[in-house]
């Protein structure tokens, strides 16, 4: 399957965003993917936008997701001059004094346009190794399509790894990088907190990892600039040392990505089912915003 994969992506760019174009009417128009979801969220995030706003909002993600869909095929045989190109820092010299004095770093980003560029970039902006924490997909044949596509250019680390990789790292000049804005599942520990303008459940991730590396927290926003082409603009969240068994780093995380949906919400993965009913278990869900 990777030997085909990396086949389809020296298919050129105008062909690529031909079959994007077909994919969005096939999901999007004839079987509807996550339409309630999308509408729902769209709802929430802007209570006052008119329908038409809304609408504008939902056509404009839906070209963007599928369009970002044929673009992480590309990724498989995409060479790292040519990453860097389609995907630029805007603001690099902010993590020269961390990267001078060797400073172990997290970086925390959410899923917004090109999440695959967007990881393989980062990791080509870091001059160490870069561990890319991911949850495993349910199906084992995807699973290994994306790891093999993430490996290119860094060390895909499944979430249940990442204790024993923070412990064996702890005194290694390294990165961690994580996308931590889709909701866990109920059985897992989540965090409940205000996100637009209803609670919503997160991962603890961006706070027991900055805890456990003691790392400088870093948020990736990224940005689509036009077609195959982005940017990515660093924002420093917090700094070691750090108190064990607070929020304070997860509440900045969670703010960074409202205000990096909110500033281009088409290309923030709309089709998310972000905002959940708490279990009776989950008191903080109930506590006044």
């Amino acid at each position: 399957m990777n030997t085909l994969i990396k086949a389809l992506s020296y298919i050129p760019m105008p062909v690529l965003y031909a079959l994007a174009a077909c994919l969005r009417v096939l999901a999007f128009d004839i079987v509807g993917y996550r339409r309630k979801v999308i509408d729902k969220n769209l709802r929430i995030m802007f209570p006052d936008a008119s329908d038409a706003e809304r609408n504008r909002i939902r056509r404009e993600f839906q070209r963007n997701f599928s369009e970002a869909a044929v673009e992480t095929l590309k990724g498989f045989s995409m060479s790292e001059d040519e990453l860097r190109d389609r995907v630029t820092i805007e603001n690099p010299e902010l993590l020269a004094p961390f990267i001078e004095r060797q400073q172990s770093m997290l970086i925390v980003t959410l899923h917004q346009t090109n999440i695959e560029w967007m990881v393989g970039r980062i990791c080509l902006a870091l001059p160490c190794p870069v561990a890319g924490v991911y949850k495993p997909l349910h199906s084992a044949r995807m699973d290994n399509i994306i790891k093999a596509g993430r490996a290119r250019f860094g060390k895909p680390i499944p979430i249940k790894n990442v204790a024993r990789e923070v412990l064996r790292q702890r005194k290694s000049f390294r990165a961690m990088l994580l996308a931590a804005d889709q909701s866990p599942i109920s059985r897992e520990k989540r965090f409940w907190h205000p996100f637009f303008s209803q609670r919503a459940p997160f991962y603890y991730g961006p706070q027991t990892i900055a805890e456990a590396g003691q790392s400088v927290v870093i948020f990736a926003h990224p940005r689509r600039l036009s077609r195959g082409r982005y940017s990515i603009r660093w924002e420093i969240l917090a700094e070691p040392p750090h108190a064990n068994g607070g929020t304070d780093i997860l509440e900045r995380f969670i703010d960074a990505c409202e205000r990096s949906a909110r500033e281009q919400p088409e290309t923030w993965w709309l089709s998310n089912k972000k905002w959940k009913k708490p279990k009776p278990w989950e008191a903080e869900a109930s506590r006044p915003s």
